[in-house]
């Protein structure tokens, strides 16, 4: 194994309080999306994106006020006519296999006795339609929290702007608030700008641009002393392939459990993923997300910011920052798609996710997503192809 370069200080201010934080399954599935649309480069038996997407409950003890961060999507988005809701041709071109939402968010919350009154705010990671769900579900007195520049290039929703890829009726009477960055006094937390929500330090968001314009990730102190975190990513990658592994922490020797556990049921050498390297590096990533649209000719500002990567040299960036995050052991990183995670951690309303150090959650699930490249690795009969995202 690579000598790792050490963690770098991400430069948290102390807190004195800590939120509760709970994984909520958003229940939406999509499955069919070619993998060499999305990732380079290309691996054998990673044949097609299979994900759901993760919803985060955060609540704030001390004064009982409660965030939600991302909603999945919404259960009509098959059938949203908005230009860039077109998931119905998708699906009849075979482009996607399949797209499922079997309830809202607000649905699993009031099923399990929790009052959809009773959310101050949603946070959108951005405005992507597997993460904004729909707002309708929640009044008017929940407001809407987006990143920097939301408002100028995705407001109005359709139909009032007939051209428009978000929706109205997530806007409607409600009030939509920018992450005011620029009020917090240059606060950079792990090399990104930080708002201290709840101002006590327990809560912070982050301006994790590229993926799309308004990306943001949140940080969440779970743990007072010692101090631990959540790092909710959203989209600043789709695969644990994106940030792992990396100059931080390279590829083991011996993995620890093992992600193969039908070939190698308790650990398995590091050495079976060699293949996959990047450049031959154990402390290189393996997967880097593409836009299929880079380069095109005659796609244009006005289409770039509907882009699924808007600026790819901001996303880079912000990946190897979060590789920054993911390489201290006091921080769990959590991406919206991480779906090799089901199974590893409680879901709510089972429970939350703040005992995740003392669970091991980390450690037992950072390299699962190996699970997703078994193709390309073991020769066995009917080696399974494809993966979750």
């Amino acid at each position: 194994m690579a000598s790792p370069t050490p963690a770098p200080a991400l430069n948290v201010p102390p807190g004195e309080t800590a939120v509760t934080v709970s994984a909520i399954d958003s229940t939406l599935w999509m499955s069919g999306v070619d993998t060499e649309y999305m990732y380079s480069p290309p691996i054998k038996g990673f044949g097609r994106v299979r994900t759901g997407c993760w919803s985060f409950l955060i609540e704030h003890p001390p004064s009982g006020r409660k965030l939600l961060y991302d909603l999945g999507s919404r259960k009509d988005a098959i059938n949203t006519t908005s230009p860039g809701w077109g998931l119905k041709k998708l699906r009849e071109d075979g482009i996607i296999e399949s797209f499922d939402v079997q309830k809202h968010v607000a649905e699993i919350l009031a099923e399990n006795g929790v009052d959809p009154k009773e959310f101050e705010g949603v946070i959108w990671s951005h405005w992507h339609f597997d993460h904004t769900g729909d707002m309708s579900t929640f009044p008017v007195s929940t407001k809407l929290i987006v990143g920097e520049g939301f408002k100028e290039n995705f407001m109005p929703g359709y139909p009032i702007d007939p051209n428009a890829w978000t929706l109205e009726s997530d806007f409607e009477g409600r009030e939509v608030v920018e992450v005011p960055f620029s009020e917090s006094g240059g606060l950079n937390i792990g090399k990104f700008r930080a708002f201290d929500y709840f101002g006590d330090g327990s809560f912070y968001i982050l301006d994790t641009p590229g993926h799309a314009i308004g990306h943001v990730n949140a940080l969440a102190r779970t743990s007072v002393s010692p101090p631990e975190f959540l790092h909710l990513c959203g989209d600043s990658a789709h695969h644990c392939g994106e940030i792992r592994p990396s100059e931080y922490i390279p590829m083991p020797d011996l993995i620890d459990p093992s992600p193969l556990p039908e070939a190698h049921p308790y650990s398995c050498p590091g050495g079976m993923f060699s293949s996959l390297l990047r450049n031959g590096s154990s402390s290189e990533h393996i997967l880097e997300f593409i836009d299929p649209f880079e380069g095109r000719e005659g796609v244009g500002e006005q289409d770039r910011k509907f882009s699924i990567m808007y600026d790819r040299e901001e996303l880079m960036r912000s990946v190897r920052k979060v590789e920054g995050f993911d390489a201290n052991e006091n921080v769990f990183t959590i991406l919206a798609h991480d779906w090799s995670l089901k199974g590893v951690i409680d879901e709510w309303p089972k429970g939350n996710l703040n005992d995740w150090k003392k669970r091991g959650w980390r450690k037992d699930g950072f390299w699962k997503f190996l699970e997703d490249f078994a193709g390309a690795v073991v020769v066995e009969d009917g080696a399974a192809e494809g993966g979750k995202l």
